[in-house]
């Protein structure tokens, strides 16, 4: 029988149609309003007529009724505290305050239900600071604090805090308004008049309680004192008798004390007028359970574990009129929870709230605050004091991608620009490749409009807020949700709709405050209290504790809660998510402006009391169940709230309480195991057969696109980048990124000197240090388009790339001048094309490369140059030649380069445009050409008179044989096991390196 049951039994019994009291006189008051629901539908149980039901109230309920206030809403609450703090220091500021509002407001409710005594707490607390701040005199080692703002502002908080108290309970009281903790006061310190003298309360049965904040514990004290009211707990002997568990801390105090009753055991107890007591139990150790810890890699992973056994319950024959709980001790699990349940649990109550955080609709208002937040100012093109403010790229793009921006764009048929010969594309994948093509790293908000068509959301979402006016930021809010009605309308999400409602109405009541606020302070003549960045920190923490409450019946089969609402419930099984240490219980934190020696010294509760809440929470779930799993994560979370251990209750469990129960509880550690597809744990090396399909695809990029030397080098380094690369060419994904990295800045030398070479050295025209600096600038315009270089990184890869290339073109000068270099050609390309037999089947396989500059010495010797913006390292020791070059084994990729002047020699030679010219390949390397040798040559050779026609003999022998090799259908496209080589590779979360 459960505890509710046994409860409604003894109530009812005593307050039969017979007895004096009836029960409609009655009231019972129980934890939670969920523990109401179950407790009213026993009782009905229990009733063969109808009959007036007893009051029923949830604890928060019956204390703000008797106490005769209302409780106040978070958002007033919160000015109502600024307007008093105004009163005392003139020039607080809305942004500090809001960062510790909310912290004050908790120690507050915690001060009044522990009934502390406020001038002690404050008038210490204040001292305490004060001793903090002070300095003896001629200290040498004790340097004194700075006399800055913050430091008087920190000081000057803790000296208001007691009129701050006063003041804030002084406006509350005469509006009939309180917040939580002061309700609880205001019963306590007046409990007689308001209950205990007062007819409309006969009789009072509290109901299931535990860990009483003072004034729950005053409140009952005075009641229970006298016939008027009764305890009723839920006890266990177990950790009752133990002095030792945590779980009867509180318990065993009560037991001790005057004026609590209700300790008796229930074996052989009989209450007043037969009815059977409930009392202390034992069934923690003498009911038998069968108890297992899962351990488990991550915390999605629990709720497939947790569904699973929802579907092994079910299937069992008894599964229809056996309870299961799915309990939380980490609650942003619900909606994981409620996706891994099987579609045919559809008897399921939901007894928790699902954030406001949790939703699409915050992740859209976080990317448009974080794109206002993140915006920068550049100066003009023509340069001056005004600036353009601009969104960055990144916030950008996640805006145009969520999926309510998404849908909006699907539902009004946005279409991007009409494009010459092609169809008509969505309007979002336009913009987003125009702002990758364009490099676009920061768009203006005129910039926007127009890549938007005019589009009204594109001027709700791009328009910039004055930092000083909030109202930009409701007024863009409201607009949004506005335009974001159809979409809502159209995906029927009832949750999402719901987020919707709530987000506007607690804007509604933020624009009504806010308005409040901004006329006091035009009266008072004040600044603007609220900036839009304190608007988005109060925005956030009210978005924080605002939640979609399920509503459902209460005996649905599967229940889903956190561990607070289990209290007073009972179930048959018990299924614990994150039930890890620094979860269950929480970690040892207490967001408080009072500090911890002082909170023990006045009386205030720490972590110690409220790990011994959550032991008896635990412990209490327990005793009546028959199957229990407790699942946890076995690696620690990014948050640092999970530590990848288990629970030290679960570790108490193992050891202390098994034993106690003396083979009643049957513990067990099963493993969960994740394997592929397929059922295999081992590392899988990726490959691919080379089918006839996938060499005819190469048999058509050999053809058509040809072998270059990159394709060549990557094939050599790894097969298998080579084919998700060139045969079935995945591409990555584009990106803008508003900093120059190192294949860009390449690029960008590369294209500077191509254009200096092609129309000035070509054309014998002279280079100057101003014409390189021109050109310069002119190529990071063109390559660059919306980067800026007067900033950051930008500017250091700015002021390198101008160093590095001043520096070689007057080299360049220096060595036209002494070796008569005449440049013949600039970014040419080579091509030719070689038969290649692949087993009955003669290919003709495209060969070509790209060449940097084709020159020509006053010797007459023609120089093939490659261009290195990085530093060249070539190897020192060639001893077989054919070897490195074809060999997959080149562990340091130290061949890639040689490879590259092989291939560019040997189109030149085979092109035989200068058959009496001695033809040589080498490098020019920006970082290390003013050291000798300046030209890096390839000394790449088959013969020792470096004859021409054996060079292109042996480099067609060894292509084939590479060529071959890729045709090769015993030797599958493979993973290299050179794990260097992954490091810059696209395609490594392919590969799983």
């Amino acid at each position: 029988m459960t505890f509710l049951q046994q409860t409604a039994n003894y109530i009812y019994a005593k307050h039969s149609a017979t007895a004096q009291q009836p029960l409609d006189h009655v009231w019972v008051i129980l934890p939670t309003r969920r523990a109401v629901t179950v407790f009213q539908q026993e009782l009905a149980s229990l009733a063969d007529r109808p009959m007036l039901a007893p009051h029923m109230v949830a604890v928060d309920d019956f204390i703000t009724e008797a106490a005769g206030v209302q409780l106040i809403d978070n958002v007033s609450l919160l000015f109502e505290l600024y307007d008093v703090f105004r009163e005392l220091d003139k020039n607080i500021e809305f942004e500090q305050f809001v960062g510790w509002a909310s912290v004050l407001l908790n120690d507050l409710d915690r001060i009044d239900q522990y009934r502390i005594d406020p001038n002690y707490l404050f008038e210490y607390l204040t001292e305490a600071k004060a001793i903090e701040r002070w300095t003896p005199e001629n200290h040498q080692h004790t340097p004194a604090l700075p006399h800055t703002p913050a430091v008087s502002n920190y000081f000057g908080l803790f000296s208001n805090l007691k009129a701050a108290y006063y003041s804030l309970r002084k406006r509350l009281l005469a509006a009939g308004l309180a917040y939580r903790g002061m309700a609880y006061r205001l019963l306590a310190d007046d409990v007689r008049l308001r209950v205990l003298d007062n007819p409309a309360y006969e009789k009072i049965y509290f109901v299931g309680f535990n860990a009483l904040t003072a004034s729950e514990e005053h409140i009952i004290r005075v009641l229970t004192n006298t016939p008027k009211a009764e305890l009723i707990w839920d006890v266990d002997s177990y950790y009752l008798d133990d002095p030792e568990q945590e779980a009867g801390y509180f318990l065993r105090q009560y037991k001790n004390q005057k004026g609590f009753s209700g300790f008796k055991n229930r074996t052989g107890h009989v209450g007043q007028g037969g009815a059977e007591s409930v009392g202390i139990g034992n069934t923690l150790t003498t009911t038998p359970k069968q108890m297992r810890m899962v351990g488990v890699p991550t915390a999605s992973l629990q709720a497939k574990v947790a569904g699973q056994l929802v579907d092994q319950f079910d299937a069992e024959d008894d599964a229809p009129s056996i309870r299961t709980v799915i309990v939380l001790a980490d609650e942003t699990l619900l909606v994981p929870v409620l996706y891994s349940l099987n579609e045919s649990v559809s008897d399921l109550n939901v007894t928790m709230g699902l954030s406001l955080r949790s939703s699409l609709l915050f992740t859209l208002i976080d990317t448009v605050f974080e794109m206002q937040r993140t915006m920068m100012e550049f100066r003009t093109t023509e340069g001056g004091a005004s600036k353009i403010p601009k969104f960055h790229h990144r916030q950008v793009v996640k805006l145009l991608n969520h999926p309510f921006v998404r849908q909006y764009e699907k539902l009004h048929g946005l279409l991007a620009p009409d494009q010459v010969n092609e169809l008509p594309r969505p309007l979002l994948d336009w913009i987003l490749s125009e702002v990758v093509t364009g490099k676009r790293a920061y768009l203006g908000e005129h910039e926007m409009l127009d890549l938007g068509q005019g589009d009204p959301l594109f001027g709700v979402l791009f328009k910039r807020w004055r930092p000083n006016h909030p109202s930009d930021a409701i007024n863009a809010l409201f607009k949004l949700i506005d335009l974001l009605r159809d979409v809502y309308r159209h995906s029927q999400d009832t949750i999402e709709i719901e987020y919707l409602y709530l987000f506007f109405s607690l804007l509604k009541q933020l624009e009504t405050t806010l308005n409040r606020q901004t006329e006091a302070a035009k009266l008072a003549k004040n600044a603007p209290a609220v900036t839009v960045r304190s608007f988005q920190q109060f925005l956030y923490e009210l978005i924080r504790q605002t939640t979609i409450p399920f509503t459902s019946e209460g005996d649905s089969r599967i229940q889903l809660m956190g561990l607070l609402e289990t209290r007073t419930l009972d179930f048959e099984r018990v299924i614990i998510l994150s039930a890890n240490e620094g979860v269950l219980p929480q970690s040892r934190r207490m967001n408080s402006l009072i500090p911890f020696d002082i909170a023990i010294e006045v009386g205030l509760p720490t972590y110690r009391e409220q790990e011994a809440i959550t032991a008896y929470h635990l412990y209490r779930l327990l005793q009546r169940a028959s199957d229990v799993t407790f699942l946890y994560t076995t690696t620690a979370d990014a948050y640092g709230n999970s530590k990848g251990e288990p629970s030290r209750f679960l570790r108490q469990i193992e050891h202390e309480l098994v034993q106690a129960a003396n083979g009643n509880i049957r513990f067990s550690k099963p493993l969960v195991r994740v394997a592929d597809g397929a059922g295999r744990t081992d590392t899988v090396i990726l490959s691919v057969p080379k089918t006839d399909t996938i060499r005819e695809a190469l048999k058509t990029y050999l053809t058509e696109n040809g072998l270059y030397p990159t394709a060549l080098n990557h094939f050599v380094a790894c097969s298998m980048r080579f084919y998700f690369e060139r045969v079935v060419k995945i591409r990555e994904e584009e990106e803008v990124d508003e900093r120059i990295d190192s294949a860009e800045f390449g690029t960008w030398l590369h294209n500077t000197m191509e254009s200096l070479d092609k129309n000035y050295r070509m054309l014998d025209l002279p280079v100057t240090p101003d014409l390189v600096q021109r050109v310069l600038e002119d190529e990071y315009r063109n390559l660059m388009k919306g980067r800026v270089a007067d900033t950051g990184y930008n500017l250091l890869f700015y002021q390198l790339a101008k160093d590095l290339m001043q520096a070689f073109q007057t080299y360049q000068n220096q060595e036209t001048i002494e070796k008569g270099i005449r440049v013949l050609a600039t970014e040419r390309t080579l091509q030719t094309y070689l038969p290649v037999d692949i087993g009955g089947d003669v290919v003709q396989v495209k060969i070509g490369g790209k060449i940097d500059r084709l020159e020509q010495l006053a010797d007459g010797t023609i120089r093939i140059v490659d261009y290195k913006s990085g530093v060249v390292k070539l190897p020192t020791k060639i001893e077989n030649l054919a070897e490195s070059l074809t060999s997959l084994a080149d562990k340091d990729n130290k061949w890639e380069k040689i490879r590259q002047l092989w291939l560019y020699k040997y189109l030149i030679l085979k092109e035989n445009q200068y058959p009496d010219k001695p033809v040589e390949a080498g490098f020019y390397s920006l970082r290390t050409f003013q050291k000798e040798p300046a030209f890096l040559t390839n000394r790449v050779a088959f013969s020792d008179d470096n004859n021409r026609d054996t060079y292109i003999t042996e480099t067609e022998a060894l292509l084939t044989q590479m060529v071959q090799r890729m045709f090769d259908t015993t030797a599958p496209f493979a993973m290299t096991d050179n794990i260097e080589t992954c490091k810059y590779c696209n395609y490594t979360k392919i590969c799983g390196r």
